[in-house]
């Protein structure tokens, strides 16, 4: 097998709810500017250009994504048998504007960005638009590239071997949803 093997989308939203969800956060989301951070350090807006709004469980849509990403990642481990989901973080909306990148990296953390401890299994992303261009979202040393359809989930695991980046958008507004699987 080869490390792309292990990388899996789904489509399992409609352009409807995608595009009702953007406009809500849009108008009621309060937005915060991303910095990047690692068990270690905080290395600020040199990493990453986006802005982010953490949904939780009160919020209007938690649930559309919360069966999304559970959903998704069923799929995923109607394959891949080992994996034993017990827990996602809180949902963090991704917003890219013009200009707006993430440098790489991975997702074998232990505490970032205030979500619960250890390390997640596997990263799991909900793209809520395609109207944009740039903003490719690339990974393992840039040899998988991805531009997902509005709706599309992608799923993968959480270590070393799944670095990940996304492209600087180069026209218009990108949006993404992700959590982690503990």
């Amino acid at each position: 097998m080869q490390v792309s093997d292990y990388i899996r989308t789904f489509h399992k939203l409609d352009s409807v709810i995608c595009n009702d969800l953007i406009q809500y956060y849009k108008e009621h989301g309060s937005w915060s500017e991303s910095t990047f951070s690692s068990n270690t350090e905080n290395t600020g807006k040199s990493s990453v250009s986006m802005n982010q709004y953490w949904v939780t469980p009160k919020d209007k849509f938690y649930n559309i994504l919360d069966k999304t990403f559970k959903s998704a990642v069923d799929d995923y481990i109607k394959e891949y048998t080992r994996i034993t989901p017990v827990a996602y973080t809180a949902f963090r909306l991704n917003h890219y504007a013009e200009g707006g990148f993430m440098r790489n990296h991975t997702d074998n953390i232990y505490k970032s960005h205030g979500q619960q401890y250890g390390y997640p299994h596997l990263t799991s992303l909900v793209f809520l638009n395609d109207d944009y261009e740039g903003g490719e979202f690339l990974m393992c040393n840039s040899t998988q590239k991805f531009k997902l359809k509005q709706g599309s989930v992608i799923v993968f695991p959480s270590n070393f071997m799944f670095d990940h980046e996304v492209a600087k958008v180069t026209k218009g507004n990108r949006y993404t949803c992700m959590t982690w699987v503990m």
